[in-house]
């Protein structure tokens, strides 16, 4: 809503209030004389009244019209008015509208001047037709309230869709729990109208204790119909949780559905590595200041894991000090930890800029689903620890021939739908036999690792790598041509006959030592129609034997047709400038 709107509808709201006032000191003051304890009687019931709201499937009613209508009857149009926007500004307090929401008390206010005003006046309209003597009371009290409950629901419907461009329907399941709603005003306002002019004011206390009773049952039997339905979700989610099998996966779903359970505008889900608090996964309605300055964690979800218990606010003012600047758009704030085996396991944050936003039950609930969560991550760790060691190589970390050629397979069959290029490389150490001679197998195995870190670093984001057996390893370059191919895998031929591979010799003293080794490289890429994904490696093996095996090693052999390329590191260059 834009200034110049709001400040109109206060203007409007002044000019119209001061001749309610003007009005009421002229001709309903004197009313008040002799009646004043009946009169405030009515304030009390109407302030009760906005007190307890109902609520029923997600939907708030203020149902304070019922004592509008007993105050119309028993004194009057306005004494009716001045109860009804009292009980309007003490529904308005009991709410906690913050400045940014003020404007709603002269919208509101406006808006029951005017159904008051239609009420009466449809009243006093059907009062003065003729009737037949069995409808005489009846008529005019259902034109009142009839007509209240329309022009309000008129009002409403052109403020959602022509001050707030919401777009809604005008009449919604809403609409009709408001219908029935204001079917009690009738029936009760007429009740109270009896009492008061039986017993008078006392009337106000029998009723008020009949109102609150009615409603801390309904109170207590929504929030019981709240709860089985987030246990319902909560147990949908750890079934959910239960069938997830990586990590990344688990947590986005856990963000997901945390989102639709709790307010929330900021979630974290930390878990711990190395003893400190990681950021796993996080949801955020606004970008942070906290990702801007590099951190990840807030000082008051770590005063929370440090003390391993639930830390809940209500409102930035209980914060401590420090922790005010991070999260600072932020009122309530519930920070769970991730507990298993009395080992804490992560940590999770909530936050919104709603107050008095969570409730025990909430809190309940999140606690159940740190332990749903904290089950679900270390079951996803296990799995992707096992398939992970199904598909490496134990000795140097990377992955095993049986993955490759998954993954190859996989590769290939994208490449064709994308008319791309695939290469694969195979090397294969000289004479390594002779390290393993020399300086013992373990020797040869701290040369199998330090290579293997030397071929990821090099290949990088742009292959994969795998051992292929003994001290054979294979590569994968996704949309590589064989140019390229050669020149990358010339590249690691010469990184490897250049790099010093440092070792211990088991076979004497032990001593450190440093030792030179090479690598006798095929290359084979898939411009061969007859080419298949198992065909790629036998191609790039047969280049690596008979085309720089057998010919002098140390040497870079290109897949041919008829025969094998092999090209040194001056034939390469020689072929590069040509």
């Amino acid at each position: 809503m834009s200034h110049t709107v709001r400040l109109s509808l206060w203007t409007i709201w002044f000019i119209v209030t001061v001749i309610f006032i003007v009005v009421f000191y002229q001709h309903a003051f004197s009313l008040i004389t002799g009646n004043e304890k009946e009169i405030i009687s009515l304030f009390v019931l109407a302030a009760i009244a906005a007190v307890f709201p109902i609520h029923y499937r997600g939907y708030s009613f203020v149902l304070f019209q019922w004592v509008s209508l007993a105050s119309f009857l028993l004194y009057g149009l306005l004494i009716e008015m001045i109860v009804t926007q009292f009980a309007l500004l003490f529904s308005l307090i009991i709410m906690k509208i913050n400045r940014e929401s003020l404007y709603r008390l002269p919208l509101n206010s406006i808006m029951f001047y005017i159904t008051s005003l239609s009420s009466a006046g449809m009243y006093y309209l059907v009062v003065s037709l003729q009737l037949p003597i069995a409808l005489e009371i009846f008529m005019p009290l259902a034109a009142y309230v009839c007509t209240f409950v329309f022009v309000n629901h008129v009002l409403i419907y052109s403020i959602r869709n022509h001050l707030f461009n919401i777009k809604t329907k005008f009449i919604d399941r809403g609409t009709i729990w408001e219908i029935a709603t204001a079917a009690l005003v009738l029936p009760m306002g007429l009740i109270l109208v009896m009492l008061y002019q039986e017993i008078g004011y006392a009337a106000s206390g029998m009723v008020a204790v009949a109102f609150i009773g009615i409603s801390i049952m309904l109170r207590v039997y929504r929030r019981s119909e709240q709860m089985n339905e987030q246990l319902r979700k909560v147990n949908e989610l750890g079934i959910e949780l239960s069938s997830t099998w990586e990590v990344k996966e688990t947590a986005q779903l856990f963000i997901e559905k945390v989102k639709d359970l709790f307010p929330s505008d900021y979630i974290y889900l930390y878990t711990m590595e190395n003893r400190e608090l990681k950021l796993l996964k996080h949801y955020q309605k606004e970008q942070h200041d906290l990702f801007a300055l590099g951190k990840t964690v807030d000082s008051i979800t770590e005063r929370s894991y440090r003390k391993k218990r639930v830390v809940v606010y209500q409102n930035r003012s209980q914060w401590p000090t420090p922790e005010r600047l991070w999260l600072k758009c932020s009122h309530s704030v519930m920070i769970v930890p991730i507990i298993q085996h009395r080992e804490l396991k992560g940590v999770i944050t909530i936050a919104t800029t709603q107050k008095n936003a969570y409730s025990k039950q909430d809190v309940t609930l999140i606690e159940i689903l740190a332990n749903f969560i904290g089950v679900a991550i270390d079951n996803a760790r296990h799995y992707e620890a096992t398939v992970k060691e199904s598909e490496s190589c134990s000795l140097t970390g990377l992955y095993n021939y049986r993955s490759f050629e998954r993954l190859l397979i996989e590769e290939y069959e994208r490449s064709i739908i994308q008319k791309e290029k695939l290469s694969v490389i195979l090397l294969d150490l000289d004479h390594f036999k002779a390290v393993n001679d020399s300086y013992g197998h373990q020797a040869g195995n701290d040369v199998l690792c330090q290579l293997a870190d030397l071929l990821e670093k090099t290949i990088g984001d742009g292959g994969i790598v795998a051992r292929y057996g003994g001290e054979e390893f294979v590569i994968m370059l996704k949309e590589t041509n064989s140019t390229v191919a050669l020149m990358k895998a010339e590249e690691l031929r010469n990184r490897i006959a250049t790099n010093k591979f440092q070792i211990y010799n088991d076979l004497s003293a032990g001593e450190k030592v440093s030792i030179n080794v090479t690598a006798s490289i095929g290359v084979a890429t898939s411009d061969d129609e007859e080419s298949n994904p198992v065909s790629l490696v036998r191609q790039a093996d047969r280049a690596m034997y008979t085309g720089a095996k057998q010919k002098g090693r140390n040497r870079v052999a290109v897949y041919g047709s008829s025969n094998e390329v092999d090209l040194g590191k001056k034939d390469l260059e020689d072929t590069l400038t040509r």
